[in-house]
């Protein structure tokens, strides 16, 4: 069944019943490939309405199919060895949700990388979703010294963990045993020890790239920037005790009065930018995501080596999206401290969320 139609760009005739036809351009040359674009019936129709045709002129159809062709050239010179699974966790923050549709990522993907979406396992082909956006539980009320406050419930995190072992497991893991992984691109927007819990649950036996919405341009595609920001850790010379404290100030600073007082006897270490003050959007390439990974890692490192004895971290972090996945991906979980995330309520004080082992 053909369900496309040859649309000429300008009108096969040079007059006005040939839309866009009056248009200064060789007859003998409108029924060539240069001058036709492939539409569907109902795109045909649209395009060469006379109520629409101040809308779509001849120099707008002829970008358009300019730019579709590069993007199927781009992809079409892909080898297999460069296909993504598009991985998507979809939740809400105080009940608001991001958009972040499939189109959306794929998009992002073809615009960012030298890759392209396809899993076989999908019905889509593009990839997998974890969709927490209907959970109960992601804005309760609870009570505290400070009074009543906005917080997510302990069953909220609970039933959110089950989402996503149950998608990563099942999909994405089982996928990776039959060969259809190779790469996974991620896109998430979920509280931070969610996004923490996903880093944790993808494994080895795959490359990742990670993906945010950036503040500059309102899209996810990764911006080039010449000069990626640098990021230090201060870690304190003497650690006792099996518990510590991080505080990662990346997108905004988090302060050691915030720290709740059961914890500030722990010692406190720091990662932070170098000579830039922590803001929303200082992860503003790969490359600065790249070097924070690489800190991250130093880190984790650093820690084994001169504080084996510490096994359990409290993490009080403002991370971007990438930054908290990629903090969690970096850890070994096991030989590496359990990670206690904890949840910015209001007021400016924090709650315990999860414990990622």
């Amino acid at each position: 069944m053909s369900l496309g139609e040859l649309a000429h760009i300008v009108g096969q005739q040079q007059s006005t019943a040939s839309p866009r036809g009056l248009t200064d351009y060789p007859t003998s040359k409108r029924d060539l490939a240069d001058n036709i674009a492939l539409a569907c019936g109902e795109c045909h129709a649209e395009i060469d309405d006379p109520v629409t045709l101040d809308m779509f002129t001849v120099q707008k159809l002829r970008e358009a199919k300019r730019s579709h062709e590069e993007r199927i050239k781009h992809v079409t010179g892909l080898g297999g060895d460069r296909r993504t699974v598009v991985l998507r966790m979809i939740g809400q923050l105080r009940g608001r949700p991001l958009e972040l549709a499939q189109r959306t990522a794929v998009e992002a993907v073809l615009a960012s990388s030298d890759r392209f979406p396809y899993f076989k396992l999908s019905y889509d082909r593009y990839g997998i979703e974890i969709d927490l956006r209907q959970l109960p539980g992601e804005s309760s009320i609870v009570e505290d010294e400070f009074g009543g406050q906005s917080a997510p419930t302990a069953e909220y995190y609970s039933a959110a963990k089950y989402v996503i072992d149950q998608v990563v497991d099942n999909l994405l893991n089982d996928g990776l045993k039959k060969g259809h992984v190779e790469h996974v691109s991620v896109f998430a927007f979920a509280r931070l020890p969610l996004l923490v819990y996903l880093g944790r649950k993808l494994g080895d036996g795959y490359g990742v790239d990670f993906y945010q919405r950036h503040q500059t341009t309102d899209s996810w595609v990764w911006p080039n920037v010449e000069s990626p920001v640098d990021f230090t850790v201060d870690m304190p010379d003497v650690a006792a005790g099996v518990e510590a404290v991080l505080l990662a100030s990346i997108s905004g600073t988090v302060h050691e009065n915030e720290i709740p007082d059961p914890l500030k006897r722990y010692p406190v270490f720091r990662i932070q930018p170098i000579d830039r003050t922590p803001s929303g959007g200082i992860i503003d390439s790969r490359a600065t995501l790249e070097n924070l990974r690489v800190t991250f890692r130093k880190f984790f490192g650093e820690l084994e080596k001169r504080h084996k004895n510490i096994v359990r971290l409290h993490l009080f972090g403002a991370l971007p999206i990438s930054a908290a996945i990629a903090l969690g991906r970096v850890r070994d979980p096991v030989i590496q401290p359990s990670i206690v995330t904890y949840d910015r309520v209001d007021y400016g004080s924090y709650r315990r969320a999860l414990e990622i082992r």
